[in-house]
């Protein structure tokens, strides 16, 4: 999967028929804990920060519009919105770390009783973090001041663009950390990821099907076998 597939993906969301330019930045959800004690089964974490995306791109935390998330409530796994990708539910949304000094977004997610939601359990359980992606589209955006250099620059990174304002209409679960780009480049999550989604389906806390629901979908490899070659499907963790 690209970030293009991603794009098209949401532009079949509901609250992004008819804008031209859809967004889409994702974060890595560090910090990400599981909340059940007691009736609970829930996630809490960052879902949007300041930090400069691979687009070379900041979409301010503080000038998204979140009433249509709100609203709609409903969080998927790769922005696809068949019924066993859903994988949980918005419970709430803050200003992070404070109304005052909001710098981010921090989210509690009600997991459902289903493959997805067990998944995204288990990988938070395990990393302490899970990829996290937003679709929005920007209401004013543009290259930014000498004041926003100052204060969105990073060292390393360039900084093109700033969207101030925008509306944010979905959320979704990645089950490997990653940054997407708008213009359609993306990087899939780093080695540390991966030896923990391979111990999890060594534990059997995921299987094949469950990774298939999180777009990890099996691959097909071509093996030299004594009566000639055959084509085997492999886990995509393998």
């Amino acid at each position: 999967m690209n970030a293009q597939t991603i794009i098209e993906r949401l532009k079949k969301h509901p609250g992004a028929i008819g804008q031209d330019y859809i967004g889409v930045v994702a974060s890595y959800g560090k910090g990400a804990i599981v909340d059940d004690e007691g009736d609970k089964n829930d996630i809490i974490a960052i879902a949007n920060t300041g930090d400069i995306d691979l687009d070379d791109e900041v979409v301010i935390p503080s000038g998204l519009d979140t009433s249509y998330f709100e609203a709609n409530r409903q969080i998927f796994v790769d922005h696809e919105y068949s019924v066993d990708k859903a994988a949980g539910f918005l419970r709430s949304i803050s200003k992070y770390p404070s109304p005052k000094d909001h710098k981010a977004w921090k989210v509690r997610i009600g997991l459902h009783d289903n493959a997805a939601g067990e998944a995204v359990k288990a990988i938070v359980k395990a990393s302490g973090q899970i990829g996290l992606s937003i679709g929005f589209y920007p209401t004013d955006f543009g290259a930014p001041t000498d004041d926003e250099r100052l204060q969105f620059e990073q060292e390393g990174k360039e900084l093109n663009s700033v969207v101030r304002a925008g509306r944010w209409f979905e959320l979704s679960f990645t089950a490997l950390p990653c940054n997407v780009s708008c213009q359609g480049r993306m990087i899939g999550g780093d080695g540390k990821q991966l030896r923990i989604l391979r111990a999890l389906k060594e534990q059997g806390k995921v299987d094949d099907s469950t990774l298939r629901v999180l777009g990890l979908a099996d691959r097909k490899i071509r093996v030299l076998t004594a009566g000639g070659t055959v084509t085997k499907r492999v886990s995509a963790l393998s």
